[in-house]
């Protein structure tokens, strides 16, 4: 693991924690991170025992050092992290969505990986979305360039990503 790694996987942490439950994961693999976001938003009338309705909203991000990315390993993030994720989603009534995402740093991929990656994909719905449903996405950014590759779910994080990597990287350059 780089140094620009370790600082760029600490750096996220620190950033994901203002919205997510961040509990660090040290298992010997390049999981180093499991996010959590619950979100509950309702309407109801004089009393609170009056509801209209109620929406949850549940994400579940973990965060990845892949060191250098190859097909066989964005497989195991997609198994692991399905492994994980799924049992985690609790569709009932309420249920609106839950999002299963995977951020991956890494430092040098094969462009099969990437491919690959960018195929991937994984939703399910709850009695016909009555009771919500689960997807599964993924983003990948590059250290060297900061460029991120992601799947048709993971799309709207790529932005951000670059973003936030970006200023990491020009940070850590700028220590050196």
């Amino acid at each position: 693991m780089s140094q620009l790694s370790q600082a760029a996987v600490r750096r996220l942490k620190t950033i994901y924690s203002s919205y997510y439950d961040v509990e660090e994961v040290e298992d010997g693999t390049g999981l180093k991170a499991l996010c959590a976001y619950h979100c509950r938003g309702s309407q109801y009338v004089l009393l609170k025992k009056a509801e209209l309705w109620a929406a949850e909203n549940h994400e579940y991000l973990y965060l990845w050092d892949a060191g250098t990315l190859d097909e066989a390993g964005v497989e195991e993030i997609f198994a692991r992290v399905l492994a994980d994720g799924l049992p985690r989603v609790r569709p009932h009534a309420q249920h609106m969505s839950t999002y299963l995402t995977a951020v991956v740093l890494y430092d040098s991929a094969t462009p099969r990986a990437l491919e690959q990656l960018k195929k991937l994909k994984k939703r399910r719905d709850y009695k016909l979305s009555l009771h919500g449903w689960m997807e599964f996405r993924i983003a990948a950014v590059d250290l060297s360039t900061g460029v991120a590759a992601a799947n048709r779910a993971g799309r709207p994080l790529v932005r951000d990503l670059e973003r936030m990597v970006g200023r990491i990287i020009s940070e850590c350059k700028g220590e050196g």
